[in-house]
């Protein structure tokens, strides 16, 4: 089993971003890239005309969304999900984002301590 993961959280509430990643800091987590992202209900409901009527199926389709991925310790993703989840949401409403993981095998470059 790995000891890192890929941590990939999208969030709907761009203003969150910066106590996001200051929690992040706390516990240890020594980098994040953050991007500015579109959901596909975004996409749909507004770029492709032909689904323009299925706008309302997609309320909860935001301008933007925070897309923000870190490799981190195994060890540091549940108080991660437990501090976004403190200060963003639980992810149990519709449209309000995800957070999941995926193991990594391997790794170059990553930062040891916060710059």
């Amino acid at each position: 089993m790995s000891d890192k993961e890929l941590f990939i959280c999208v969030i709907n509430k761009p203003e969150a971003v910066e106590d996001v990643l200051a929690g992040l800091l706390e516990i240890g987590v020594t980098g994040c890239t953050i991007i500015d992202t579109k959901g596909m209900g975004k996409i749909i409901s507004q770029d492709i005309p032909i689904f323009a009527g299925f706008t309302k199926m997609f309320t909860g389709a935001r301008e933007s969304n925070v897309t923000i991925f870190s490799v981190m310790e195994a060890d540091l993703v549940d108080p991660a999900i437990e501090i976004i989840e403190d200060i963003y949401t639980s992810f149990t409403e519709p449209s309000s984002g995800i957070i999941f993981t995926l193991p990594v095998n391997r790794v170059r470059g990553l930062a040891t301590e916060v710059l």
